[in-house]
């Protein structure tokens, strides 16, 4: 839900509408999800607690990173600033924009960084050499360039939906499905298991997010529904359960980053698999489903990444 999340910029913009009526209106079935995993997580709470932590590990990261950095309370000024100029509702690029200023400011204070090290570490990313494993791995990534492949996944995707949608691939599938999804829990319903069947099959959630979208943006505006509620149900399929498939690059990547099995942690990611479930219940009860506006853009503009 974050403003600054790449999927949550992704879907609004693949439907049409805009980045904070997005979050604003998924806010409703996230909040319901996270209230139910919490109460999961409290239940099972007094089954599995009672172990020691091990502070250990902790104190050695805390070590490395100050021998690294000047730790100041003024370096939390940039989220900050985020945070209130999304409360604004200003747009996400210039919010993130201001954002990375005033944190390359506090870095060139606080830090010594010179203009050229933070264009570096912007395009290049930053290697830590603290001599801490734990830090080092935490803390050297990848900047600009480490995001081409994300980048260059979004625009195969756009590519090969474009392809669909003019040849009529797309109209083709979705009037098979169609027929079946009359009512507007049915349209929903079908939106997510496409999603979550992308995620299996397209093994990547941005490929899933744009296809679902480019797939049913016009459906939701022929039935009177507001293209919100569709970026919803993306965002509650497609995003949430990329990591519940062990050959999806989410459940990959959480797989060696947690070093667990995919399939280990999967009955214990509550919010995951809960969120379609309440999306798809949203949807059959009508709760939160807002009609068309004469506000909404056209199907054509939510192919362009650039209006989020």
């Amino acid at each position: 839900m974050s403003p600054l999340s790449d999927t949550t910029n992704m879907a609004p913009a693949m439907v049409g509408t805009d980045l904070y009526t997005h979050i604003k209106h998924m806010s409703y079935t996230t909040g319901v999800s996270y209230g139910l995993t919490l109460v999961i997580e409290f239940v099972l709470s007094f089954f599995y607690g009672g172990g020691q932590a091990k502070l250990d590990s902790v104190n050695q990261i805390l070590t490395g990173i100050d021998a690294q950095f000047s730790v100041n309370p003024l370096l939390l000024l940039p989220p900050v600033i985020v945070m209130v100029l999304a409360i604004r509702k200003i747009p996400a690029v210039p919010g993130i924009v201001i954002g990375i200023l005033a944190a390359g400011l506090l870095g060139a204070i606080f830090q010594g960084n010179t203009f050229g090290k933070l264009l570096s570490a912007a395009y290049g990313g930053y290697a830590s050499k603290s001599g801490v494993e734990a830090v080092d791995n935490l803390l050297t990534k990848g900047g600009f360039e480490s995001m081409m492949y994300t980048v260059s996944l979004v625009v195969c995707a756009m590519m090969f939906g474009g392809i669909m949608e003019k040849t009529n691939q797309l109209r083709v599938v979705v009037s098979v499905i169609l027929k079946k999804a009359r009512s507007t829990g049915s349209l929903i319903t079908s939106t997510i298991l496409t999603a979550v069947a992308s995620n299996l099959i397209l093994c990547d959630q941005y490929m899933s997010i744009v296809m679902t979208g480019k797939m049913y943006a016009q459906s939701y505006i022929d039935k009177g529904l507001h293209p919100k509620n569709l970026s919803r149900a993306i965002e509650d399929s497609a995003t949430v359960t990329a990591n519940l498939v062990p050959w999806n690059s989410g459940g990959a990547y959480q797989a060696a980053t947690l070093g667990v099995p995919t399939i280990a942690y999967l009955p214990f990611n509550f919010f995951c698999w809960l969120t379609p479930i309440v999306s798809m219940l949203f949807g059959w009860f009508n709760i939160t489903i807002d009609p068309l506006d004469e506000k909404v853009e056209t199907p054509d503009m939510a192919a362009e990444p650039g209006l989020a």
